[in-house]
């Protein structure tokens, strides 16, 4: 597998190099280089003078923590929204403007937080009106692929056998995290088939998303869980997004995007529409930047976020009585 669509916090090595200037300066040489080499956004910069600016706002660095200006401004000359670097499994540095883009400007912190925090909103699935699946799929950790896909499967399953007819699938509390779980839980009602993928600068840095037997594969993994039930038909399904919908799960959303019967309903998504990588930098510094963007099954680009077809607010409370979104998806759903 070419790309990791998920944020790592790995325990790293204590830092040898933490007062040691000389190793602080090797291991900004190694971040530096590896962006120059690997960053979608390589091209944007000059590296001569970007290079140069770094060498002046760590001259006199002599601790990994002084590092933190210099990495921030590579971040941000990069344009690397999604990038992010981690010391001593913390956020260390990051892409941060302070401007919110113009679809951004109803974007409320708090939500965002209770999203990433993952307390609020809970992986949910149920039948709605006249065999309508509903299923909620929120941000999922690293862990037990197999154990993580299978309880979506199980709940997928349980509302095929129980009648669904058609779907409404929910990302718009899904702020990112682990894509395969996800993606192969739902391989059911995504279908068999090429599906979308990653655009990079070059071939080798580009991947493909498939379904090949009821299996979602990303380029050549794919966590093929044992199936327990099958689609009885081609359903229409709704796919809902919002503001909130980040990283892997505008992934998702791409995967649907360019399905027979398929429509989007909601907001914009955030906009973190990037695979990215992750290295380890001389076991003190943990790197993840963008690499490519999202592609779906007809190969169309994302460059900025995953839009929809029937814009409608967010619901702060999902399938309650001030749930427009899902209240118009039903509506489109249950039309001939």
């Amino acid at each position: 597998m070419k790309k990791i669509l998920f944020g790592l916090l790995v325990l790293f090595a204590p830092c040898a190099y933490g007062q040691d200037p000389v190793g602080v300066q090797s291991t900004l040489k190694s971040v530096v280089e590896h962006a120059e080499v690997a960053s979608l956004y390589r091209n944007r910069v000059d590296w001569d003078t970007l290079k140069l600016n770094i060498h002046d706002l760590t001259k006199h660095a002599e601790y990994i923590a002084d590092l933190k200006p210099a990495l921030n401004y590579l971040l941000r000359s990069l344009g690397d929204e999604h990038g992010r670097m981690f010391y001593q499994n913390q956020l260390f540095a990051s892409y941060y403007s302070g401007e919110l883009k113009a679809h951004q400007q109803s974007f409320q912190p708090d939500i965002y937080n209770d999203i990433q925090m993952g307390n609020v909103y809970k992986f949910h699935a149920e039948t709605l009106e006249n065999n309508i699946g509903y299923v909620r799929i929120v941000g999922l950790p690293t862990g037990d692929n197999q154990k993580m896909a299978g309880a979506i499967q199980d709940k997928v399953c349980a509302l095929i056998e129980a009648g669904a007819e058609n779907w409404i699938i929910d990302l718009r509390y899904n702020g990112g995290g682990n894509m395969h779980p996800m993606a192969e839980g739902l391989a059911l009602i995504i279908g068999n088939g090429a599906v979308g993928g990653t655009r990079g600068l070059t071939e080798a840095e580009s991947s493909s998303w498939r379904v090949e037997n009821d299996h979602f594969y990303y380029d050549g993994y794919s966590i093929e869980l044992e199936d327990h039930c099958q689609l009885p038909n081609k359903p229409k399904i709704a796919v809902l997004t919002s503001l909130y919908t980040a990283s892997s799960g505008e992934a998702l959303a791409v995967i649907f995007k360019g399905k027979e019967k398929t429509r989007f309903f909601g907001q914009k998504t955030l906009g973190m529409v990037t695979a990215t990588d992750w290295t380890v930098i001389d076991d003190a510094i943990g790197l993840t930047i963008s690499v490519s963007y999202y592609e779906d099954r007809n190969g169309n680009v994302y460059d900025e976020f995953v839009d929809v077809d029937v814009a409608m607010p967010f619901a702060r409370e999902p399938l309650s009585d001030q749930d427009e979104c899902v209240r118009e998806a039903i509506e489109w759903l249950n039309r001939e």
